[in-house]
């Protein structure tokens, strides 16, 4: 069975700084006639960073969406047609003044299938040395120190919501990187 919608046409409902809306119609499997609504998102990176001492670093951020404080590995956005890697490096300096001597990529994530077409790539950064925190302007983060055993307990008790945060803890059990 061909379970692809074909688009009949496009509308753009909005168009912004990093997001854009558009409600399209399109001719869905089962021959009837329907309309899409989702949101266009340009990629971005979340980085999954290991201390020397074997904590990870783990941020504390206001998301206005939510109206709460969400606890999140280190990510952003790509800058126009920035390579997924280097903004993760950028944002991991950025963001909590560590450079990484070593990314590994995790995988991709689409973060809310359903309505837009975000992907966050994933990645596992170690060997970091301290530089400085140079925070985006009206960026607020706080940044700490957890470990593995931690980060774990967060999950348990619902204090890690973040989609990217928990897909990063799930890639590193799946993938046994520190069983390596």
């Amino acid at each position: 069975m061909d379970l692809k919608e074909k688009k009949i046409s496009s509308e753009e409902i909005y168009k912004g700084k990093i997001i854009d809306v558009y409600k399209d119609k399109v001719l869905c499997p089962n021959g009837h006639e329907s309309y899409r609504e989702y949101v266009t998102h340009c990629k971005a990176s979340c980085v999954m960073a290991m201390l020397p001492n074997g904590k990870f670093i783990l941020e504390k951020q206001y998301r206005y969406p939510y109206d709460e404080v969400i606890y999140e590995f280190p990510a952003g956005k790509c800058d126009g047609n920035e390579d997924p890697l280097n903004t993760a490096k950028r944002e991991l300096e950025e963001e909590t003044g560590y450079v990484a001597n070593k990314l590994v990529y995790l995988g991709e994530i689409y973060p809310s299938c359903a309505y837009t077409n975000e992907i966050i790539y994933c990645y596992f950064a170690s060997e970091l040395e301290k530089g400085k925190q140079h925070l985006d302007e009206n960026e607020a983060v706080e940044v700490y120190e957890y470990s593995l055993e931690e980060l774990n307990n967060l999950v348990k008790i619902g204090e890690i919501k973040d989609a990217k945060t928990l897909t990063c803890l799930v890639f590193l059990n799946a993938k046994g990187l520190l069983n390596k």
